[in-house]
């Protein structure tokens, strides 16, 4: 919205044009709907306009030959305002900015404040637009998007903000990796605790596996009790091998994540352990959003899918169980162990399995160390790092005192 008015006068022009121009002039500065305030190059308040006294609840006494400070929330936007705005129109380029004000009352108000230089650049008319309501409305609209973010996949949110996904009944196909995984002996454990511990207990398990996947780049579907379906290659897909890749990452780092759980879970009572099986394919998959009219679901189906769930229900506690689509993509970066051929109800032909064990990189450190650990004895030894002689000589002086005590 481009508002104001300066009429600037010059020595060329004749008396009488003189003689009316700034009766004008004042006619416009006083009568208009928009806020006007002078302020000179020190930034001292030489006029303002009726309306711009309205809007903030001072008198034109009150203003006139203070510094423009007074009106701002602080030091700190007084300050950033001159760095923004106040050179910028003395370079003769435009400002339109918005920016919070404070008023007599000591409540904050938001302007579109824009600018130009007159009298020979010695001083600075800003013309100001109230837009407080907006600004409280963009707020609004912000925060109510930042909690409808909470039910869709960060991807997904991202791609119908942004326009470019459209939020209609419609899907395509494309290659995906599809992670499915489940607590193995939740149903049992239901009927033994309390529904409260129960939910902290999977709103703990669910948050820290949300964390691992989103860091991997995983298109959270949906959780269903304690089963998480994760999908990667839709919205965004880095290619075929590296969302393959990126997906057995991540179930790898939830195995480990478990560890830690399970100490967590322990130190609450639930003495049973518990542990995660997981199941992963990639193929050709329907994405896109699926449902009616008035409610739309964003997610997966297919065939690939299925064979996805079935690996993971096919998977021992603590076993990634991932397809012969999936091996070939990753076999590389990830060692894994081949398994038995199963049956998929669906598929005429059986399919190979593979156990994921861990990376290349994992394998190689574990070359090079050592770890054991049992009931009063603990040695960790990392041989590419230590010094090797210190290391014998080490465990010298313990066999040592072993020995003596034995004795």
């Amino acid at each position: 919205m481009k508002v104001g008015l300066i009429i600037l006068l010059s020595e060329s022009f004749t008396m009488d044009a003189k003689t009316q121009l700034p009766s004008r002039f004042q006619q416009v500065f006083y009568n208009t709907g928009v806020g006007i305030m002078i302020v000179d190059k020190n930034r001292k308040l030489l006029e303002v306009n009726p309306k711009f006294c309205d809007l903030l609840g001072y008198s034109r006494e009150e203003l006139i030959g203070n510094s423009a400070e007074m009106i701002h929330i602080s030091g700190e936007t007084y300050k950033e305002f001159g760095e923004k705005a106040f050179k910028q129109v003395r370079n003769k380029k435009t400002v339109n900015l918005d920016w919070p004000i404070k008023k007599k009352d000591g409540s904050k108000i938001w302007f579109r404040i824009a600018g130009d230089p007159v009298a020979d650049e010695e001083e600075v008319l800003w013309t100001v637009v109230d837009i407080t309501q907006r600004v409280h409305a963009h707020d609004k609209i912000e925060k109510l998007a930042a909690k409808l973010s909470k039910y869709l996949s960060p991807q997904v949110y991202e791609s119908i903000f942004s326009g470019k996904q459209n939020v209609k009944i419609e899907a395509y196909r494309k290659k995906l990796t599809v992670f499915f995984s489940d607590i193995k002996g939740f149903t049992e454990l239901t009927d033994r605790l309390e529904p409260e511990v129960l939910s902290s207990l999977l709103n703990s398990y669910l948050n820290e596996m949300s964390k691992i996947a989103l860091k991997h780049g995983g298109t959270i579907d949906k959780f269903v009790g304690d089963a998480i379906l994760i999908f990667f290659g839709d919205p965004e897909s880095k290619g075929d091998r590296e969302d393959a890749n990126a997906c057995v990452l991540m179930a790898l780092e939830m195995q480990e994540r478990m560890k830690y759980l399970r100490k967590l879970w322990e130190d609450q009572g639930i003495s049973k352990p518990l542990n995660i099986r997981i199941g992963i394919n990639t193929g050709y998959c329907n994405v896109g959003n699926f449902g009616s009219e008035d409610r739309l679901d964003y997610t997966i189906i297919g065939g690939e899918v299925n064979l996805a769930s079935r690996l993971e229900s096919k998977a021992d506690s603590g076993q990634i169980l991932i397809s012969h689509e999936t091996y070939a993509l990753i076999k590389k970066q990830i060692v894994c162990e081949k398994k038995e051929e199963i049956n998929v109800k669906g598929i005429a032909h059986k399919i190979q399995t593979y156990q994921v064990i861990e990376t290349e990189k994992d394998k190689k450190n574990k070359k090079n160390s050592f770890r054991e650990e049992y009931d009063g004895f603990s040695l960790a030894v990392d041989l590419s790092r230590s010094e090797k002689k210190k290391v014998v000589s080490s465990l010298k002086r313990v066999l040592m005192d072993i020995e003596k005590n034995i004795n």
